[in-house]
């Protein structure tokens, strides 16, 4: 449809204006002088550019009318948002523990905590500019609801308290700066490079979490980031940042982080950090370093591998001065069956030989706080995308420890723990 002024067709209007003028320059001087006239000259050209500026309007006003006659919605953005992307996702799980614990707490679990229960994990909005050489500067902002965000604040110094629903998971800037091949700055606050899962529960196999990521590595970091790609199969990273799981340091120390992430074949990935610095309040002494590694290979098209091995030490963290060592490894296994279904395996071992990891988030537990323990876990789990908008998974988990550590109805404490699990995603 074309889009009208006053009943005229935009190129009519456009037509007419220029015969008038010209009309009235023959009127006038019998013959087109402007040529010769400069104050006439000048007269016209102002015109001419008013024509011009009219012309764009109208077009404006065209393409505006036309989209908006196909359905689609137009936004005017600052020159600052072009490119802004949006998205998110909505999650919510239910658990059910064999162990019955009357405290309706999962042991040892990261986000699905509670017990015999429905929970709105999370509902996260996702808000970003990619930077690119024509666009070099960006920015990402995650913004987070629900219960996971208890548990990540639970662990994190500012930016709220332990009982906060809304956690601001990720908020950087972002800079390629136009060296080589492209430097990539971040500054701000982002999430761990460690580990083989992450959290947002979209983008892992499972519904639970490892015990490697709940308690071998990180969750979040504040500071700045860079990182290199000196080829298509390989990229560097160096940052400094205030710590694990630090919005306000807690300390004077600052963390360094060293890493890479590399395709040496296509059907294999492997990447790797490294991070070592000060971490214990009000000491700027007494360091904690863990080395991740992370590899991938996809041998089939419908079968995805995953290994995944921490090896973590800090000084004087244990009482009387000694150090304390905590290690682990986790494998997975993801066959797609179909576009729609797909079975997921995870089996691993966690050595918490000081028990400080573990104490964490599971003060006051007879077995764990001071105490070595290691811990193995089993979980099957069949995802089924019902829609391209809604994701469902069922799971089963077996946990396994060497001391009675885990809860049970009668609040004794037992060696194992079992659970089932549904979970319904809603990602847009």
């Amino acid at each position: 449809m074309v889009k009208r002024l006053g009943g005229w067709h935009m190129p009519m209007v456009t037509t007419t204006l220029l015969l008038l003028l010209t009309a009235y320059c023959l009127l006038v001087t019998g013959s087109p002088v402007w040529a010769d006239d400069p104050g006439l000259k000048a007269e016209v050209e102002v015109l001419r550019e008013r024509l011009s500026k009219l012309e764009d309007k109208l077009a404006a006003q065209d393409a505006t009318a036309a989209g908006a006659s196909e359905g689609n919605a137009i936004v005017q953005l600052p020159s600052g948002l072009h490119g802004v992307q949006m998205s998110g996702f909505v999650d919510t799980t239910y658990t059910y523990n064999f162990n019955a614990p009357q405290t309706n707490v999962n042991t040892l679990r990261i986000f699905d905590t509670r017990a015999n229960s429905f929970m709105l994990n999370s509902a996260e909005l996702n808000i970003k500019k990619p930077v690119s050489a024509e666009s070099p500067v960006g920015f990402r902002t995650d913004l987070a609801f629900g219960t996971d965000s208890e548990v990540v604040g639970s662990v994190t110094t500012g930016l709220g308290s332990t009982t906060d629903e809304l956690d601001i998971q990720q908020a950087f800037v972002e800079y390629l700066a136009p060296i080589g091949n492209g430097i990539d700055i971040q500054a701000g606050k982002f999430v761990t490079l460690n580990g083989a899962e992450v959290i947002k529960s979209k983008d892992d196999w499972n519904i639970s979490r490892s015990i490697l990521f709940g308690f071998a590595i990180p969750f979040t970091h504040t500071g700045l980031r860079a990182s290199y790609p000196w080829s298509d199969r390989l990229t560097t990273l160096v940052g400094v940042n205030n710590g694990w799981d630090v919005v306000d340091d807690n300390n004077q120390a600052k963390t360094v982080e060293l890493g890479f992430s590399s395709t040496p074949v296509d059907t294999v990935t492997l990447g790797s950090t490294f991070m070592f610095g000060a971490e214990q309040a009000g000491n700027n002494n007494n360091g904690r370093s863990l080395i991740d590694i992370v590899a991938g290979w996809q041998p089939i098209e419908p079968l995805q591998l995953k290994l995944n091995y921490d090896y973590g030490w800090e000084d004087d963290a244990v009482a009387f001065g000694n150090n304390a060592v905590w290690h682990g490894l986790a494998a997975y296994a993801r066959y797609a069956l179909t576009d729609k279904l797909a079975l997921i395996a995870r089996s691993e071992y966690f050595n918490d030989a000081d028990g400080v990891r573990t104490a964490i988030l599971t003060p006051g537990i007879n077995g764990i706080t001071g105490t070595g323990v290691k811990l193995y876990e089993y979980t099957l789990t069949t995802e089924y995308k019902i829609h391209k908008n809604l994701i469902a998974r069922l799971e089963y988990r077996h946990d396994q420890a060497s001391e009675r550590v885990f809860r049970s109805g009668d609040l004794a404490q037992r060696a194992h723990q079992d659970t089932v699990a549904m979970e319904f995603i809603a990602p847009f």
